[in-house]
């Protein structure tokens, strides 16, 4: 497959974008082949991964607690991704291939249909038509020293205040035009070409979660290479939707035989301009695949919590200390309970015969006995001692 070679004249521009496409594509479809064939580097490369993977998955069976089945079932899908990716030309080349190198175009063709900017020509005829048009302005001049009247002003050096140079001002709008137009379509492409071209060593990285960053990476390239060209072709599609009326009409104005003095000045704007979008629009593109992560929104439950800690006594809100109670002193206290429950339990006894026989004096009847209050009917009046401790006493 030979690629169109570049010459001088009304082709330069349409003839060095097919070139760089069919580089593009010679890179992404040869290299892959080149490097997925057997006996290659890359195969040797991969068979290695691919090898190691399954030794860890055999010790982590034998050794180590065995996978969920989920795991299982993952690990499996994984081995079928990657040697698609890596060995498989026409899968390849149906989802990923086609997709990076053909899809921008027809994803920005539906655009520009859409939004009104499409023609019936192609786009980079389009392209191809612009330039053709400011060389041919460039050519003619706008008019300052060819003695034109324009509303009874002079000829001459009349319009030197209300431009710049025509030199100036077409020959730098044109080289921006070129410029923007072959490095941001070129860098694109090529780049699809080369990350398309190392597919079959990218895949191998996908085993492992230490070298999987550089696999999402590698993919995330190939998506900013397939956004960057839709932007790109949009961007163009809008600059040329505004520089074609305007280069008609100033051939038109040239061709009846008037100045155009502001025509350079305004072609180097618009020219500067777009090519600063261009750049812009890449860096917002890249901005937007390389992203990592969601966006999280602030917590706003924060402050309210905050502000109710705050209202919240000290006593209650405050840190409570970590105690660490120790066997022998909750030993010492149970015994200490005890002791001070049999000693009230006796106090409690003394003190209500005391009452009793003092109640008993005071009404005169030594037979008087009050009646028992509610609850003290089977209540406990002596210390609760085991035989063993009785005969313990009796034998003392």
């Amino acid at each position: 497959m030979a690629c169109p070679s570049i010459i001088t004249g009304d082709e330069f521009l349409l003839r060095t974008l097919s070139h760089i496409d069919c580089q593009a594509q010679l890179i992404g479809s040869y290299g892959y082949q080149a490097l997925g064939q057997p006996g290659s580097s890359a195969s040797i490369l991969m068979t290695s991964l691919l090898t190691l993977f399954i030794a860890l998955f055999g010790i982590r069976l034998l050794f180590g607690p065995g996978p969920q089945p989920r795991d299982a079932v993952f690990d499996v899908i994984k081995i079928g991704i990657v040697l698609t990716l890596a060995f498989s030309w026409p899968a390849f080349r149906t989802v990923v291939y086609d997709t990076t190198l053909k899809g921008p175009a027809e994803i920005a063709s539906v655009v520009q249909s859409s939004s009104g900017n499409g023609t019936a020509q192609g786009f980079a005829d389009r392209l191809q038509s612009a330039d053709n048009a400011v060389v041919e302005l460039t050519a003619i001049g706008s008019g300052r020293n060819a003695a034109a009247l324009i509303e009874g002003e002079g000829s001459g050096s009349t319009f030197r205040a209300a431009a710049i140079e025509d030199d100036t001002g077409y020959g730098n709008a044109r080289i921006l035009y070129l410029a923007s137009t072959i490095g941001t379509l070129g860098l694109l492409r090529i780049a699809a070409g080369l990350l398309l071209a190392l597919a079959p060593v990218a895949a191998g990285l996908y085993f492992f979660p230490q070298s999987r960053g550089i696999f999402g990476g590698w993919l995330k390239g190939l998506v900013f290479t397939v956004a960057g060209s839709i932007g790109a072709t949009i961007v163009l599609s809008v600059q040329l939707a505004i520089i074609e009326p305007w280069l008609a009409d100033a051939l038109q104005v040239r061709g009846l035989g008037y100045a155009t003095p502001a025509a350079p000045t305004e072609l180097f704007a618009v020219m500067l301009a777009f090519a600063i979008v261009q750049l812009l629009m890449l860096w917002l593109l890249a901005k937007v695949v390389f992203h990592r992560g969601w966006l999280t929104l602030p917590d706003f439950q924060l402050p309210l919590q905050s502000w109710a800690d705050t209202k919240r006594p000290q006593s209650l809100s405050g840190p409570q200390p970590n105690v660490q109670i120790l066997r022998a002193e909750s030993i010492s206290s149970s015994v200490e309970s005890t002791v001070r429950r049999e000693r009230l339990i006796s106090s409690g006894s003394m003190t209500r015969s005391n009452e009793s026989t003092r109640e008993g004096s005071r009404t005169g009847n030594a037979n008087y006995s009050a009646a028992p209050r509610l609850g003290e009917t089977y209540r406990r009046s002596n210390l609760r001692t085991s035989r063993a401790a009785r005969r313990r006493d009796q034998t003392s």
